[in-house]
Order: C-alpha cells, then structure tokens, then sequence
C-alpha cells in the first residue's frame, strides 16, 4: 500500500502529463467541437482519442490506459442509459462523464448515482467548463478509490490535494478536514471537527446547509458557491463539490472547496472596469450624436428621438441587456453617415434629384464606415450599416432580406420611419403620427418586421406613447 509520499509523487505526476481523454461520439461536429473546447481550456493537459461505435469504445477501454471518458449516450451500436451501463462495466475505474443532447434530469440522476461523475448537455457547457469538470471528475474517482482501500489512504490524500478538503455527516456536523482546510479558516484540524457547517459559514449561508444536504444525497452531488468564514471574521468566498460517500460506514459527504475570492474580486474589479469603458463610451455616442446634428438642424433631436421610441420597444419585446444598450447607442448615432453628405443636399428645400438621392443613401455604409473601427461591446456598426434594410430587399446599402437583418436594426429602422414622418423636414412640413402609423400598418411584413410594427402601434395607441 502507497505512503504518503508514493501519494503526493502521483498527484504532482498526474498534473504533468497529459491525460488520456477517451471520446465516444459518432457526431463528428460534436467531436470536433469538444476537441476545440479542450485545447482552449486544457491545451496540452488532455491527449484525445476518439472512437464513434460503443463496441469500438469498450475495446479501447481493455487495452489502452485510460484516463477519463466523454460518453455519448446515443450511439449506432447503442442508446440511452444501457450505453452508460456497458462502458462502467468495462471500467468501473475509470471516471465517466456523460455527454448527451438531452437535458433529462431523470437520467442524468440515474447516470450519475450509478456511478458517472457528472452529466453535462451539448451545447450548455464551455471549454472552462468542461476542463473543469473533467479535472474534478478525475479528483473525485481517484478519490473514491482511495477510500474504498482504506480510511488512512483518505487522511494521506486529504492532506495531499490543495483544496479544502472535510467530510460532514447528514446533519452537517464536520468528521474529518485536511489541514489546508483548517488552516483556510484559521482553526485547526482538530478542533473544526464535531462542528458544525453551519459555524463556519456566514449567517446568511446557514438556512441553506440542509437544502444542499438534502440534494446531495438526493441527486448525487451538488455544486455551488457559498462564503466560509474564518476564525477571525475574514469572508472566504468558495467553489463547493458535494458527493455522498460512506464514512466508518456511515451515510456521508465528501465537500471539496476552492477558494475562489480572488477570482471574485477579479470579477467584480473587471465589472468596475467595464462599466467606466461603458460610460466612457456612451459620452463618445453623445459626442458623435452632436456633431452630425451641428450639421443638420432638422435632424436635432431626431436621433434622440428615435432612441426613446425604439428602446421602449425593445423594452415590450424583452431584448436582452446587452442587446438593449447596443440599440440605445445604435440609435443615437445612427445618422452619424450624413457627416459625408453635402449641407446643401441635407438642407435642400425642395425635392431631391436622383443623384442627390442616392448620395444620401450612402450615410449607413459611411457611418458603418467610422464606428467599425471603435471597439464597442455591442454591434453598433452592424445596427448602424442595417438600420435602411427592408424584409423585400428593397432597402440599402446590402439590399439585406428577412432573416439577414439583425433584430436591433428593424427596431431602429421602424421607429426612424415613424419619427421622421411625425417631424418636420426641409422639404416637407410634419405629416403627423397617425399617417406615420398608417405608413408601418400598410407595409407590415412587407418591409417592416409585423412585431416589431405592432409592438410600435401598440405603444402609441394603447400606452400613451408620445414624443417629448
């Protein structure tokens, strides 16, 4: 039996070679996908090899040295929870992670209290995501391993792995925690144990403890964050993995914590940080905004105009946040292309020539044209180069049809049509809401998104909209 050198030596081993991912997966989009996710996340950590038959998978399993399997549960050779059952059988060693397409709770409960380490779905998970859950799906098991041969070996790897590390009863009353974990809350080892979690978590933590008991034992396992608190008084916010174990043959939990606060205070300073980029850029919008209306007195007012009628829109519609402030800023400078347009054709009194029309037509392209280069988080240039686009394919500059013009853009092109209509321009007085209203009906689904024009009619007939 190893010592607890032989167990630290394994576990600075393991963390330098690469580990051995075993893939059965018959979609190659799937494989290719999750092979691109692990060279984000892991890079040169995970060596993966790939069959697409069950069969194939189990042999693979017999007679290679395998570190851990991505399971698909759906095979041409095999379906469902049978599938799972045949490859723990070939190696109940072997941590499994099942893969599937189907977010059934039901079987992944099944999956995971018959032995797999977790359950994830396609298309729900990133590369960080699954590297992690891969590194603690390999803890775990080897974990589970070492407690099967003896309570000693548990105490030797408790000391050995660098994350808080206790076991605690069904009432949360703490058996046994590695010295980093006592150390982290600034006891010791022996005087945390016969404590409870409730003690070593800030009071607005401790309602939740028996909730996290309960579905532990009822799921499998649970993860969550939560915020220990030390001896001192000192906040320890942390990344918690629960599973059921039995402890001197006793129904138990397994907790592993990772102090995550400085990842948090990260967060939280990158937050900061993105809201002053944010107010900095909408000081940027508002500057842009007054430039392009010093040149256009008929257009002052207009861009801000239009900005209220499409974001209380976009409010009925439940857009996003981040979907929401692009259109806001979208739409205060959506005519900042008319910067290339002569005065004199923008403050032409009379009708436009064809040329001179078409000259106009070129202020999405221009105003795409200076925003592309500014690095907004929200696609404004986009909005901005779509916001004359039609669902026929009449519109400019792309000649974009249904399906191809983005959201924001037939919100803001929808509400620019209204309010140009209702206000006064150089060659024509104001034509009022009603016939500008009139003009969006007519030409529902035609040109104009039917949603988004009804949302629109909505808001001036029904709610009170009005502009100021």
């Amino acid at each position: 039996m190893a010592d607890g050198r032989d167990i630290t030596r394994e576990i600075r081993d393991m963390s330098d070679r690469p580990t051995t991912v075993l893939l059965i997966e018959d979609n190659p989009g799937d494989a290719r996908l999750i092979r691109e996710m692990l060279a984000e996340g892991g890079g040169a950590r995970f060596q993966l090899e790939r069959v697409v038959r069950l069969s194939a998978g189990l042999e693979h399993l017999a007679n290679n040295d395998i570190g851990l399997v991505l399971l698909d549960l759906g095979l041409p050779d095999s379906e469902g929870f049978d599938t799972f059952v045949k490859t723990y059988a070939q190696a109940p060693r072997v941590p499994i992670i099942v893969l599937s397409g189907l977010a059934d709770e039901q079987l992944a409960i099944k999956t995971v209290q018959e032995g797999a380490q977790d359950y994830l779905v396609k298309g729900h998970v990133d590369s960080h995501a699954l590297v992690r859950t891969i590194r603690y799906a390999i803890e775990r098991k080897r974990m589970e391993e070492l407690l099967r041969e003896s309570e000693t070996q548990v105490r030797k790897l408790f000391e050995a792995i660098p994350d808080s590390i206790l076991v605690h009863d069904d009432e949360g009353t703490i058996l046994h925690i590695n010295e980093i974990g006592a150390e982290l809350l600034e006891w010791s080892a022996k005087d945390l144990v016969g404590r409870n979690l409730r003690e070593i978590v800030t009071p607005e933590n401790r309602a939740s403890v028996a909730d996290h008991i309960k579905e532990t034992f009822k799921v499998g396992w649970c993860r969550f964050e939560t915020t220990y608190v030390s001896r001192s008084g000192r906040q320890i916010m942390v990344e918690v993995n629960d599973r059921p174990i039995k402890f001197d043959n006793a129904k138990a939990i397994l907790r592993v914590a990772r102090d995550i606060t400085e990842r948090k205070e990260a967060q939280k300073e990158l937050q900061r940080s993105y809201h002053k980029l944010r107010d900095s850029l909408i000081v940027t919008v508002n500057t842009l905004a007054s430039t392009v209306e010093m040149r256009d007195p008929y257009i002052a007012g207009h861009q801000r105009r239009v900005t209220i009628l499409a974001c209380a829109m976009a409010e009925e519609m439940g857009l996003t946040e981040e979907q929401f402030d692009g259109l806001r800023m979208a739409g205060l400078i959506h005519d900042i292309g008319k910067i290339s347009v002569p005065a004199e054709i923008l403050n032409k009194p009379g009708s436009l020539s064809e040329t001179e029309f078409n000259i106009i037509t070129t202020h999405s392209q221009a105003g795409y044209n200076i925003l592309k280069e500014i690095e907004f988080p929200w696609p404004v240039a986009q909005i901005v180069l779509q916001h004359h686009e039609r669902l026929d394919g009449s519109g400019y500059p792309q000649g974009l049809k249904d399906g191809g013009i983005m959201l924001e853009a037939q919100i803001l092109a929808v509400a620019d049509v209204v309010e140009a209509m209702a206000s006064h321009r150089p060659y024509r007085p104001a034509l009022g809401i009603e016939v500008a209203l009139e003009e969006i009906v007519k030409n529902r689904g035609i040109l104009y998104d039917p949603k988004v024009v009804d949302i629109c009619t909505s808001l001036f007939t029904e709610k009170g909209f009005a502009f100021a």
